[in-house]
């Protein structure tokens, strides 16, 4: 059963790490008119380099949206919970946003882990990610 959340838990930061790489969304039909700044070679070797972000590949984002589906038999309250942990959310601030004691809020999110473990093992199909 330990391994099973283990594996629940590492598929769960995988899907926040992929929502993480999706591409922000930008409202469509904005042009810049603003001529182009020609910059001297000075000016381009000083300016910092930006990170570089990798979106995820087709495969890694249907693979997301069935773990996304795993939380169906949970409450609003454990969803918010347990999408904080996968993110890597640590538990000093979740209890802020909760207002709740860190031990109070860990028996809730394994109580919500459980609840997914059933809902996976009961659901016909179950075509695991």
């Amino acid at each position: 059963m330990q391994k099973n959340i283990e594996q629940l838990k590492q598929k769960l930061e995988f899907a926040a790490d992929v929502m993480k790489r999706l591409p922000r969304v930008r409202a469509q039909g904005y042009r810049n008119f603003w001529p182009a700044v020609k910059h001297s070679q000075k000016e381009i070797r000083e300016w910092e380099s930006l990170p570089v972000y990798i979106c995820p590949t087709a495969e890694e984002i249907s693979l997301m949206d069935k773990i996304l589906d795993w939380y169906k038999p949970l409450d609003p309250e454990e969803t918010k919970l347990v999408w904080l942990r996968a993110a890597r959310t640590p538990w000093k601030i979740i209890g802020q946003m909760f207002n709740q004691h860190r031990s109070t809020l860990n028996e809730k999110y394994n109580c919500a882990l459980g609840k997914m473990l059933g809902y996976l093992y009961r659901r016909p199909g179950k075509d695991e990610a």
